[in-house]
C-alpha cells in the first residue's frame, strides 16, 4: 500500500520540481537571451556609426563576426540550460523518493502500530470470550451441583471483570489518542489524589495484608492538569505495586521542589530485569508472569507514559528482581 503512495508521492514531487526548473529555466533563458541579443545587437549598430562617422568602407565582415559571436552566445546558453535540466531529470526522481519516504515514513509507523494494537486487542478480547464459552459449554453438557455451577459462574465473573478492564483501558487509550481529555487545566492537590486512591484501594493490600507506608510533604503539592488524567496515572501505578507484591510493603512518598511535585512508589514485589524495563511502556507487554499469579493485559503502564506526555511531567523506573520496584513521577508544579 505505501509502496504505490510513496510511488506516486515521487512522481508528484518529480512533476512539481521539474516544471519549477523548466519553467524558471524558459524564464532564464529568455531573459538572458534578450540581454544577449540587445548587447549584440547594439555592438553592431556601434560599429556600423562608427564606420559612417569615420566615411570608411562598411565591413560586413566584421559586422557578420559580432552577429556570429551572439549566435554562438544563445548556442552556449542553451547548451548550459539544457544540461542543467538533464542533470536535473536524473537527480529529481531519487531526490524525490527520498522525500516521499520522509513524509510517509511517520504515517507509516503509526499505521503499523495501529495495526498491530488492533490485532493485539482482538487477541486480547477474544481470549477471556473463549474461556467462558468454554466454561459454559461444559456446564451445560450435564447436570451438575451447585456447587460446580457456583464455581463455573465465579470463573465466568473473574473473566467477566478482566474483560471489562481490558475495554476500559481500550477506551481511555482511544480516548487520549483522540486528545478528548486535553479539557481546561485545574489545580490538583496530589496529596489529596493519593490519600484518596489508597483509601479506595484499601480492601486490595489489606486481602493480601501488604504494609502501606504513605509520606505526604511537608507543605500542599499542587499540580495542573485533569484530575482524570492525575488519577487514572496513580491508581495504575498503585495498582501494579499491589498486584505484583505477595508481601512485605508499598510506600507512597510525595516530596516537592520550587518547580515540580516528584510522587515516589517503592514496593517490595517481584521486580524486573532491566529488559523487561526496556519494554514496559508497549502496549501489551507483559512482564513474565510465572512469577505472579496476576493476570493483565500489560496497558496499564502503556496509559501512564500516555498520561505522563500530556501532563509534561517525566517517569523513571528503578527495579532488581526479587527485591522489588519504585517509580518515580515528576511534575510541573502549579505553586
Amino acid at each position: 500500500m505505501f509502496t504505490q503512495t510513496r510511488l506516486k508521492l515521487t512522481l508528484y514531487y518529480s512533476l512539481l520540481f521539474l516544471s519549477l526548473l523548466w519553467v524558471f529555466s524558459g524564464i532564464v533563458y529568455l531573459w538572458m537571451g534578450r540581454s544577449l541579443g540587445e548587447g549584440y545587437t547594439s555592438q553592431v549598430q556601434q560599429r556600423r556609426l562608427e564606420q559612417l562617422e569615420s566615411q570608411e568602407e562598411i565591413d560586413d565582415e566584421k559586422l557578420t563576426i559580432i552577429a556570429t559571436s551572439g549566435d554562438i552566445a544563445l548556442e552556449q546558453l542553451l547548451t548550459i540550460v539544457l544540461a542543467i535540466n538533464g542533470i536535473a531529470l536524473i537527480f529529481v526522481p531519487a531526490v524525490s523518493w527520498y522525500l516521499a519516504e520522509e513524509n510517509l515514513a511517520p504515517i507509516q509507523s503509526m499505521y503499523e502500530k495501529q495495526k498491530q494494537f488492533v490485532s493485539d486487542a482482538s487477541h486480547e478480547l477474544k481470549t477471556p470470550l473463549s474461556i467462558m464459552q468454554g466454561e459454559i459449554d461444559v456446564a451445560l453438557k450435564k447436570k451438575r451441583t451447585p456447587n460446580e455451577y457456583k464455581i463455573i459462574l465465579e470463573s465466568s465473573k473473574q473473566e467477566l471483570n478482566r474483560l471489562t478492564t481490558l475495554v476500559k483501558n481500550l477506551l481511555f487509550l482511544a480516548k487520549e489518542d483522540q486528545n478528548k481529555y486535553l479539557e481546561k487545566p485545574e489545580e490538583i492537590d496530589i496529596t489529596d489524589n493519593l490519600a484518596t486512591l489508597l483509601s479506595q484501594l484499601k480492601p486490595l493490600y489489606k486481602k493480601k495484608k501488604l504494609k502501606v507506608i504513605f509520606k505526604p510533604a511537608d507543605e500542599s503539592v499542587v499540580v495542573k492538569g485533569s484530575s482524570i488524567l492525575v488519577r487514572q496515572l496513580f491508581f495504575n501505578l498503585l495498582e501494579n505495586a499491589i498486584k505484583y507484591t505477595e508481601e512485605g510493603s508499598i510506600s507512597v512518598e510525595i516530596s516537592s521542589s520550587r518547580k515540580q511535585a516528584k510522587i515516589v512508589i517503592a514496593d517490595t514485589g517481584i521486580g524486573m530485569s532491566s529488559e523487561e524495563r526496556a519494554k514496559l511502556f508497549q502496549r501489551f507487554y507483559r512482564v513474565d508472569q510465572s512469577r505472579s499469579e496476576e493476570k493483565g493485559y500489560g496497558l496499564g503502564l502503556a496509559i501512564c507514559q500516555t498520561v505522563i506526555q500530556k501532563l509534561h511531567g517525566h517517569i523513571a523506573i528503578h527495579s532488581t528482581p526479587g527485591k522489588g520496584t519504585s517509580v518515580i513521577v515528576l511534575l510541573p508544579r502549579s505553586r
